[in-house]
């Protein structure tokens, strides 16, 4: 994530610099411009993604086979373990820290996709907070990948661990293209919130409204803890009587 974040900064003195650019053009044979911006937002997605594997396969990708320290002569049991460890090392499935012909985007994306379906191999299962690392910044390269050519599209974006205030359904952001940030509820006219129905959904989309619904999540919330709190006690409470 540091790496898209400080591509972000480069692109944003890029910008400054470009009107500049544009009042020294001349009419003359110009080469194919070599949009560096594109490329440098291409290389930080790579590094982003390359530094996500290490990290994931640090945890769950088992340490090859060990060979035997020495070959003797006859023995067929250190013979199968030297086999065994050849194939182990070179089997592809493998997240490979050192190889750069395989340290790319593609690669690396491939291989966390991998995961993320638990595919076989020698690895351990991804675990909840894993899989949400994983998803987390795969969704923002993507974005800076679209925003730096110019596609950003509009994605949803599901608020599971925070529902509705007024009837406790899902909730989803929507961000994106040239479109402002909007909020919506899957419970549409059963839903009680002061807002209107879009599209078959409770609708926030109004900065007011946006506000609202933030200030009535931010209370949902408190509201949560006070119950886990007084749960919590009078399970204390029976332990102790």
């Amino acid at each position: 994530m540091r790496a898209l974040d400080s591509h972000d900064a480069a692109e944003v003195a890029l910008d400054r610099t470009r009107p500049a650019e544009r009042e020294h053009l001349v009419l003359a044979e110009q080469p194919a411009p070599l949009r560096l911006h594109v490329v440098d937002a291409c290389r930080a997605v790579e590094a982003a993604l390359c530094s996500l594997a290490d990290e994931i396969a640090a945890e769950v990708q088992r340490s090859p086979i060990a060979p035997p320290r020495r070959a003797i002569a006859g023995d067929e049991t250190a013979l199968s373990l030297e086999l065994l460890a050849t194939r182990d090392a070179a089997d592809r499935r493998r997240w490979r820290y050192n190889l750069s012909e395989q340290r790319t985007a593609p690669r690396a994306a491939e291989w966390l996709l991998a995961r993320l379906h638990d595919e076989a191999g020698p690895f351990l299962p991804l675990d909840e907070a894993q899989r949400s690392r994983i998803g987390r910044v795969a969704r923002e390269a993507a974005r800076r990948i679209e925003r730096t050519v110019g596609i950003e599209q509009r994605r949803a974006y599901p608020m599971d661990d925070r529902p509705c205030p007024w009837c406790g359904a899902a909730l989803t952001m929507h961000r994106g293209g040239s479109e402002a940030d909007t909020v919506t509820c899957a419970n549409g006219y059963d839903c009680g919130a002061p807002v209107p129905v879009v599209e078959g959904r409770r609708t926030w989309a109004a900065p007011h409204e946006l506000v609202g619904l933030e200030k009535a999540l931010g209370e949902a919330e408190r509201r949560r803890r006070r119950r886990e709190a007084k749960r919590a006690e009078r399970a204390r409470a029976r332990a102790a009587a």
